[in-house]
């Protein structure tokens, strides 16, 4: 019990001072709540906090929020977590190297975001970590684990629960489809990567996937993307443009040929979409899915498209978790304590997704719901003073700090991006306290009269 206290604590400081030291803001100077972070992260010699036992409580709760759903996407990826600035780093890996500083450290954090069929996230299932990948060059296992994992949530959901694993095109390995035939509760949803030969008289399985008519067609939304240089961290990419995308449909019944002796054929579903008109300085759109559940249907096919459109929520929270929460930037000099961190911030980061999909979509939720009382009673002299509106609901609390955050809400702006969002709160965090003196003190001194 005492523990859970300091680790709800914990989590409570950190968010408050994302981004910096603890010891740099009002609690310093030798603060029990300051000590006992420090002691649960890097003096947990006990083995009684490893990175399940710190997420325990938060994956029940997800677990809870998933009971009442009929569909739950359980999205699984990847990350390195980069520590270039290191001076210690015991138990890490060298991921390559920086003219400034030679060899840049790193551990491979694995993740499971349960979210549902509409992208509202409900919480983290699982943080998987290890060496990174360039440095170990197979994944494999960690995407069985994470199925694994999964399989022991469903055993605390009813069957009336659909879980469906979604996963990108690194999880595209024969094995992971095997291993969901002896799982049986968990369905896969992948991008394919491996222009397979799933049938010798009918060659390659992407050409098999586009033959013939289209079974449908589909309006998808292509986010917009700049461009990237290979000298950045990850592979070159080219800039795409914001827009709406036409994308004719098929789908197809596929059966992997055995590999080994023994082995029998493993059958899935393809669901191919490609852009038909694409915009002459635009690479047209173009998805081969594989999945584990029966598409039979055109409108099968749209689900499962829709479905994995909703991948994109675990790619903005890596997004959030390091600039939001910069996790990469830490005191902590190994690898258990690294991981303990990230732990808890990772769940600091799904709440802070949470409050910004919150605010657009459930507008008239109450604000109580998700900001303390002095935050509110800021929020209303700040709209008062700048003459926006005031946070009688949860959308207009968003707003009031999006608006502090720089956002000036004018019809010609997009709604409140993450980093906005972040920086509204990061400075209503610090205003609060401010106007909480204030307000406490009436402007006077406290030793006079």
């Amino acid at each position: 019990m005492r523990r859970t206290d300091r680790l709800v604590q914990s989590a409570r400081l950190l968010a408050r001072h994302r981004g910096e030291s603890m010891a740099r803001g009002p609690e310093r100077g030798g603060n029990v709540s300051v000590d006992g972070y420090y002691r649960l992260i890097e003096k947990a010699e006990d083995g009684k906090a490893k990175v399940k036992d710190l997420l325990a409580p938060h994956r029940e709760r997800t677990i809870q929020r998933m009971r009442d759903r009929r569909t739950v996407l359980c999205v699984q990826d990847g990350s390195d977590m980069r520590f270039a600035r290191r001076p210690g780093g015991d138990g890490l890996g060298v991921i390559g190297r920086n003219r400034p500083s030679g060899k840049t450290k790193a551990l491979h954090l694995h993740l499971t975001l349960a979210v549902t069929s509409e992208g509202l996230p409900l919480g983290v299932l699982r943080c998987g970590f290890g060496t990174p990948r360039k440095a170990d060059g197979g994944t494999s296992r960690r995407w069985i684990n994470g199925l694994r994992d999964i399989g022991q949530a469903a055993q605390s959901l009813t069957s009336r629960t659909q879980l469906i694993s979604v996963m990108d095109r690194e999880a595209d390995f024969l094995d992971l489809f095997r291993e969901r035939e002896r799982e049986g509760r968990v369905e896969i949803l992948a991008r394919a990567r491996l222009d397979r030969n799933p049938d010798p008289r009918c060659g390659k399985l992407f050409a098999t996937m586009a033959e013939g008519q289209a079974d449908g067609s589909m309006e998808v939304r292509i986010e917009g993307l700049t461009e990237r240089p290979e000298a950045s961290r990850g592979q070159a990419r080219p800039a795409q443009n914001k827009r709406p995308a036409i994308c004719d449909l098929r789908y197809r019944r596929l059966e992997l040929p055995a590999t080994g002796q023994g082995r029998e054929p493993v059958t899935i579903w393809g669901v191919h979409l490609v852009e038909i008109d694409p915009p002459a300085d635009d690479k047209p759109v173009q998805w081969h899915l594989l999945t584990s559940m029966r598409v039979g249907s055109a409108e099968d096919a749209r689900r499962m498209v829709e479905h994995f459109l909703q991948r994109r929520r675990i790619e903005d929270y890596f997004r959030m978790l390091k600039a939001g929460c910069v996790a990469e930037r830490t005191t902590f000099r190994t690898a258990a304590g690294l991981q303990r961190d990230i732990a808890i911030k990772s769940v600091i980061t799904w709440r802070l997704m949470v409050l910004t999909l919150l605010g657009r979509e459930v507008p008239e939720l109450e604000a109580e719901l998700l900001f303390a009382a002095p935050e509110l009673d800021f929020l209303r002299d700040y709209a008062q003073e700048y003459g926006v509106e005031a946070p009688d609901d949860l959308g207009a609390a968003m707003r009031s700090v999006a608006h502090f955050g720089g956002h000036r809400g004018s019809r010609q702006d997009q709604p409140p991006g993450s980093r906005t969002i972040w920086r509204g709160y990061d400075r209503l965090t610090t205003a609060t306290v401010g106007h909480l003196v204030r307000s406490r003190w009436g402007g006077r001194s406290r030793t006079g009269s």
